[in-house]
């Protein structure tokens, strides 16, 4: 896969760059908070069971979505957030936490992956197997300088 890395500057001009073509999204490891802040929250497990008004934090989970669900996602403006999109329904037993670190991508490229999208605060990594796709991201007007900067300073 092919790999850019470049400063963002909010989630709306990610979503920008999210392939519409593929509307099976997983987000790994999504924290909605910061570890260091608790909130209220209802907690509605497997079977059923409703826990209530409970004090969380350093919550983290896996999220299947589609590319409506992504949207209000992003819209929560979470500074970290890895979005692995397929063209098909990711499988219940594909879990990234326990795949070889050596055959990751090719397992993932296997179940249908086609893009994926690291933000970690301001600095955004896109990757994808289409050529295509890299290359409409480097020519858009809005990225290809904050691009070609990145390739200057060696990074």
């Amino acid at each position: 896969m092919t790999e850019l890395t470049f400063e963002i500057n909010s989630s709306d001009e990610l979503w920008t760059l999210i392939d519409k073509r593929f509307n099976h999204i997983l987000i790994y490891k999504f924290t909605p908070n910061e570890a260091v802040a608790w909130w209220k929250t209802d907690l509605k497990m497997k079977d059923g069971e409703l826990f209530e008004n409970l004090s969380v934090r350093n919550m983290e989970f896996d999220i299947r979505t589609d590319l409506d669900g992504l949207k209000r996602i992003l819209e929560l403006n979470t500074p970290h957030i890895s979005i692995y999109q397929f063209d098909k329904p990711v499988p219940d037993t594909l879990a990234l936490q326990y795949l070889p670190p050596q055959h990751l991508e090719s397992i993932l490229r296997q179940n249908g992956l086609k893009n994926t999208y690291s933000c970690e605060f301001e600095f955004l990594s896109v990757a994808s197997a289409d050529g295509k796709f890299i290359a409409a991201i480097e020519a858009d007007p809005l990225f290809c300088a904050r691009i070609e900067e990145r390739r200057k300073q060696g990074m």
